[in-house]
């Protein structure tokens, strides 16, 4: 834990979300809208968000090539 706590919203991308986690060590993000917090996203659902981009484009690619 830490006493520095940084929060995300809803509209903050992946990548930048990544960033932070990783700049600043930390697995989990709560976030917040309007002064409420909204919920907590962790480095998994990052990992896991970014991955399926990741597919998604290779998908397309591979079906754009193909035809």
């Amino acid at each position: 834990m830490t006493r520095d706590v940084q929060t995300c919203s809803e509209t903050d991308t992946i990548e930048s979300l990544m960033g932070h986690m990783t700049t600043g060590k930390f697995r989990h993000m709560p976030v917040v809208e309007q002064g409420k917090l909204v919920g907590i996203v962790s480095i998994g659902d990052v990992v896991k968000s970014r991955v399926e981009e990741i597919e998604h484009e290779a998908a397309t690619l591979r079906d754009y090539i193909q035809h």
